[in-house]
Parts: C-alpha cells; sequence; structure tokens
C-alpha cells in the first residue's frame, strides 16, 4: 500500500520563511535593545522597520500572497517563544502584514500600493496599542483618560480642543511615518538590486536540525481541556468584573489566578517587572484623581479609587491568563493541525525559518550599527536574502523513505533481514541496524542492536536489565543505545544508498531513542530510509516527521522480492 507522492515546499513559501525568518530577527535584535533601552515608542519605530524591510523585499521578489506569508512566519516565530505573551506583537505583525498585501493587491505592486501600505500599517499599530489598552484595563481606561485630557487642554488654554481632533492629528503623524517608512523602503529595495541581491559567499547561514518547531521539555504537561479552560475562566472573569459585585469576582478570580500561579511556574513572569507596579500606582493615582473628582471639585475620589484598583486587578488577570495560555498553545497538538488540512506548507516554511533563526541572527549587523545606521544595515540584510533562500532550498529537500510494517512479533526484523540481502546482492551498499531478538522460555527476552555495515552487535534491551529507559517490560542499555547513535551518524553512513532503522516505536515517539539521529539524517536526501514500525504507530511516525514521501509496505501482503525491486528503481 502507497502514500501521496512527495509534496515540497512551494517557492512563494520559501521566500516567504527568508522574509519571514530576516524579519522576525530584527524585530529580536531592535526589539531587545529599544526594550533595554527603555526607547519610547519603541513598538512604532519597530512597524516602521517591518515596512521598510516588506516594500523593499518586494522589489526583489514581485509575488503576490509574499506579505502575508511572510508576516504570518514572523509572527509565528515571536508567538513560539516560551516567554511569549500573545497579547503581544503578535497580532500586530500579522495586521501590518495583511494591510499591506490588501494595499498592493488593490493598487498593484507599485509606490501607490505601497504608501498606502505603509499608512495603514502605522496607523493598525496606533489601533492595537488601543485595544490592548482597553482589554488589558477596560472602558473605564478611557473614562480616566479623557477626563485627563480635559483637564490637560484646559491648562495650557486651549478648552475647546476636543478629543477627536487630537485623535486625528495622532493618525495624522502615524499615517506621515507610514509614508516615509513605505518610501524609504522602496529606495532600499531599488539599491539592493542595483547591488545584485543573491549569493555572496561572505554570508554564511546554516540549519540546526536539533532545534525543533514546538519542541517541549520533559517536565511539560499540556492539556487541550485546560486550553479551552483558560479561555472560558479569562472570559467568564471580565464579565464578572464588568457586571456583577467586584468583592464576588474578585473570590472567582482569585481561585483562578492561584490556578495559574501553582501550575505555570513562569505565570507571573510579567508582574516580577518593577516596571509593572510603577505602572499600577500611576493608573490608580490617576483614577482616583480624574475618573470624576475634579468634576466636583474634590481631589481624592472613593469611585476613582475602585475603579483604579478594579483597573489593576483586570491587567493582573489578563496578563497571568495569557502567560498560561502561551504555554498551553506550545501544545503539540498545535502541531498536528498546522501538519493536517493543507497547513503543510505553513509548517515546513516556518520549520525552515525556526532552525536558521540562530544562525541568522548572528550574521545580522549588531543592535547598535542597526538603530545607528538603519538604512545600511537593511541593505545588508537584502544582500543576505539570496544565501538563505538558496539555504532553505535545499533544507526542504527530504530523504525518500520506506516504512516497513507489521503487527508485533510477526517477523519484521527477519523479513527487513532479506531484504537487505537482496539490496547488497545489487551493490546497494546498506547501512543502519536491524534488532534481531532472543528467547528465554519461549518468551522475548532480549533485543540485539546489529550494524548493517559491519556485522559488529550489541546488546539493546532486556527483561532482566534493571536499569535505563524502559517500554513494557524491556529496559535499554545505555550502551547499546550510544552504538545504535554512532551507526546513524551521516559520516559514518557515507557512501551508504539506503539507512535501515529497526524499529522506531514509543520512544522515538517520545523524543527519545532514535529520535535526534533521524532529525540529523533528515538533513541527508541522497539516502534513501527503510524504517521498522508496527502497524499502530505508522501514521503517529509520518506526522512526527512530516514525512510527505513516503511508502507504506506491509510484511503480510508484500513480497520482499517485489519491493526490493522498487527500492532499487527508485
Amino acid at each position: 500500500m502507497e502514500t501521496p507522492g512527495r509534496i515540497s515546499v512551494k517557492d512563494i513559501w520559501l521566500k516567504a520563511s527568508v522574509v519571514g525568518s530576516l524579519w522576525a530577527s530584527v524585530e529580536i535584535i531592535a526589539g531587545s535593545f529599544f526594550h533595554n533601552l527603555r526607547i519610547p515608542m519603541a513598538g512604532t519605530i519597530l512597524a516602521m522597520i517591518s515596512v521598510m524591510i516588506m516594500v523593499a523585499f518586494h522589489q526583489i521578489w514581485k509575488e503576490k500572497g509574499l506579505f502575508w506569508r511572510a508576516g504570518l512566519i514572523c509572527a509565528l516565530m515571536k508567538s513560539i517563544s516560551p516567554s511569549a505573551l500573545l497579547l503581544g506583537p503578535m497580532t500586530g505583525i500579522f495586521a501590518e502584514a495583511i494591510l499591506m498585501e490588501s494595499a498592493t493587491r488593490l493598487f498593484g505592486g507599485n509606490i501607490f500600493g505601497y504608501l498606502l501600505g505603509g499608512s495603514l500599517a502605522l496607523v493598525s499599530t496606533l489601533a492595537h496599542k488601543i485595544v490592548n489598552l482597553l482589554f488589558l484595563y477596560g472602558f473605564d481606561f478611557v473614562t480616566v483618560l479623557i477626563n485627563l485630557y480635559q483637564f490637560a487642554v484646559k491648562q495650557i488654554g486651549f478648552p475647546d480642543l476636543k478629543p477627536e481632533l487630537a485623535i486625528w492629528l495622532l493618525i495624522g503623524i502615524y499615517i506621515s511615518m507610514g509614508i516615509f517608512a513605505a518610501v524609504n523602503g522602496f529606495l532600499l529595495g531599488k539599491r539592493a538590486l542595483k547591488l545584485k541581491s543573491g549569493n555572496d559567499d561572505s554570508f554564511s547561514f546554516e540549519l540546526n536540525p536539533a532545534r525543533k518547531l514546538f519542541e517541549t521539555g520533559k517536565s511539560l504537561h499540556f492539556s487541550v481541556k485546560l486550553l479551552f479552560f483558560h479561555l472560558f475562566a479569562l472570559a467568564a472573569c471580565l464579565v464578572m468584573i464588568n457586571s456583577f459585585s467586584f468583592y464576588v469576582a474578585i473570590i472567582f478570580i482569585s481561585a483562578y489566578l492561584a490556578f495559574c500561579i501553582t501550575h505555570y511556574k513562569n505565570s507571573l513572569r510579567h508582574l516580577k517587572k518593577p516596571f509593572f507596579w510603577v505602572q499600577v500606582v500611576v493608573l490608580t493615582f490617576l483614577a482616583t484623581l480624574f475618573y470624576n473628582g475634579f468634576e466636583h471639585g474634590n481631589i481624592f475620589n472613593a469611585d476613582g479609587l475602585m475603579v483604579g484598583i478594579k483597573m489593576n486587578v483586570r491587567a493582573v488577570l489578563v496578563l497571568i491568563a495569557f502567560s498560561s495560555l502561551s504555554v498551553e498553545m506550545r501544545n503539540p497538538v498545535i502541531k498536528s493541525v498546522l501538519w493536517k488540512r493543507g497547513l503543510s506548507q505553513l509548517y515546513q516554511a516556518l520549520s525552515l525559518a525556526f532552525a536558521a533563526l540562530p544562525s541568522v541572527i548572528s550574521n545580522l549587523p549588531k543592535p547598535g550599527q542597526m538603530v545607528k545606521h538603519p538604512i545600511n544595515s537593511l541593505s545588508e540584510i537584502l544582500v543576505k536574502s539570496g544565501n538563505l533562500l538558496e539555504l532553505f532550498k535545499q533544507g526542504s529537500l527530504r530523504p525518500k523513505v520506506f516504512i516497513i510494517t507489521g503487527e508485533k512479533h510477526q517477523g519484521k526484523t527477519t523479513w527487513v533481514r532479506r531484504l537487505t540481502d537482496i539490496l547488497n546482492q545489487n551493490k546497494n551498499l546498506v547501512g543502519g541496524f536491524i534488532s534481531p531478538g532472543k528467547f528465554e522460555k519461549n518468551q522475548r527476552s532480549e533485543f540485539d542492536i546489529s550494524d548493517l555495515k559491519s556485522g559488529k552487535s550489541k546488546v539493546l534491551s532486556g527483561i532482566h536489565f534493571t536499569e535505563g529507559e524502559s517500554i513494557g517490560p524491556f529496559r535499554f542499555s545505555e550502551e547499546g543505545q550510544n552504538f545504535g547513535k554512532e551507526i546513524l551518524k551521516p559520516e559514518n553512513l557515507a557512501g551508504c544508498r539506503f539507512v535501515v532503522i529497526d524499529e522506531i516505536g514509543p520512544l522515538e515517539m517520545k523524543n527519545e531513542g532514535w529520535a535526534r539521529s533521524i532529525e540529523l539524517l533528515m538533513h541527508h536526501p541522497e539516502i534513501t530510509h527503510i524504517w521498522v514500525v508496527r502497524k499502530n504507530l505508522v501514521n503517529e511516525v509520518i506526522k512526527k516527521w512530516q514525512i510527505f514521501d513516503v511508502n507504506v509496505f506491509d510484511i503480510a501482503e508484500d513480497d520482499v522480492s517485489d519491493v526490493a525491486r522498487k527500492l532499487v528503481n527508485f
């Protein structure tokens, strides 16, 4: 039985992964620099840089769909971070990309489309900030802000200066910044074309196969139920704050926050920052002063104090809830969702970008240089894009995989030994190993691991071992596992056309056993893989390693000689 043929990463997704990874790297480098120096309007400056990057790259690759794909990859790369807060830049980045895409679809990939897209992208950052503040503090924050504004304009002698006018003035400023960024991005792209954006031997990128998308530590446990629980609990607590007695709401909120704090060790991360508590004090003071106190001639107002407390409780609730949600969003189930339903292209492009991220960051200009000389720095980034695209094209190549399957104790290893004998007779050098079993009192008691190149063997697992990882009654010896990992090193498979792995099972599904070795070998498409997998795990193995180019043979249905002929012909 055979699965559909190979699905490769489309060129548009490879280019989007280049733009997305470079974009995310700039966000990380410049964003950290701005954050550490407490530079005001850092988000707005980053948005301007984002517009410049998008417009500049569009001069090199004028393809429809590049913006939204690159924005999605960049946003997901920022959100995958263990410390990511979903309320943060993820939605803002993707919104900027969607608006740029929409503008260029409407007016075309020309200066008019870029100016409109840049303007909308920068205005979206203002809207994003407003929405974030409303979600964090509620509509009481608007009341405090309006009263504060009215007090301020009275003090400077312009009592008739309406808030609406100030908002339109602010929007105008953001539109101007968007136009400025788009124009500079356009000129930057034209400059890069003259410099011939392409391969440059002075830049060297590499993929880190060990850096896995959605990889989690052994200590982390995920639950889809908890994911939905957090969404429900957050919504319920917000409704209670707004519609019920605050004293009743605080009971439920306290219980929910206590659960989050005990269940997620990093949920208090944002509350440990001194700047947060400065905000708490300032906001409480402003609410007490301006909620409605000045209208009645009072400096202190009890209602305003209560509103300030409510807003800060709401902020604490949202921050801790979203920190908890960020953990649950790293659930491997999300990986399965991306892998299915037509999202495999996104998943593969995102995996490439994620694996290359450390190398990309190390090749980019230093933060100080990037801030002092943004044009030159971005030019350098554009020149490097050709190298990165070539790397991703190579990294997207996957080896051909043949899976040999059958039921437990059905004779898979014996069948594969016959297969390798036929292949070797046809001068197709086979590497890897098989794991023949031994019996004791008609019961499987031990498995060896046998190197198909050298013929050497070691004990892999047994029922009498007292140490090592256990699967059922068997424990795996460290010596046997190290022997297998040494066999699977790419340098030890030089000259081999096939590599046999007998077998891939529950240990590998937990990222143990041969899992790391397989990850490394997946970046060597010149070697064809032959995996031995139990029937009940075949689909899970295919999903785990995103194997789109795979044939599955059942030892009960397929003749070993026919399978060998197919492998040789391939």
